[in-house]
């Protein structure tokens, strides 16, 4: 028997038969258990890449950043002058004042110094007007 152009073949259906009360209560304890196994053996599930990426430049950033004191009002002000990146040098963080000149004919150094000072003014100053950046 020929087949005409166009016509497909059937695909089987499946039939899935839903599971019932009793089952659904015995793969919740046994992912239960599956999951106090993998910690007692200190087994990390991997999320998604875009996850571990994103938890990779978190934790290298914690790392390496190191929290400066500066006078509040000041870096206030050099806030902003952010676009060149001076609020970055004043608290000593030499890269990223290094990466607001290489943005700074972008606009990105603007934002940046922006969000640099909304992250500024809730901080509350020590005795001696210092926070820690």
């Amino acid at each position: 028997m020929a087949m005409g152009t166009g016509s497909k073949p059937k695909k089987e259906q499946k039939t899935e038969t839903p599971l019932d009360a009793e089952q659904v209560k015995e793969l919740v304890a046994l992912e239960g258990e599956l999951k106090d196994l993998k910690e007692q053996h200190g087994i990390v599930e991997e999320g998604p890449l875009w996850q571990r990426i994103i938890q990779g430049y978190y934790d290298f950033r914690d790392a390496h950043t190191k929290l400066n004191p500066v006078k509040r009002k000041t870096y206030l002000w050099l806030c902003l002058l952010s676009v060149f990146g001076i609020n970055q040098f004043y608290a000593r963080h030499w890269v990223k004042g290094l990466l607001y000149i290489a943005v700074c004919w972008t606009g990105i150094s603007i934002a940046m110094g922006f969000i640099d000072w909304m992250i500024a003014v809730p901080k509350e100053p020590d005795e001696n007007g210092m926070i820690m950046i």
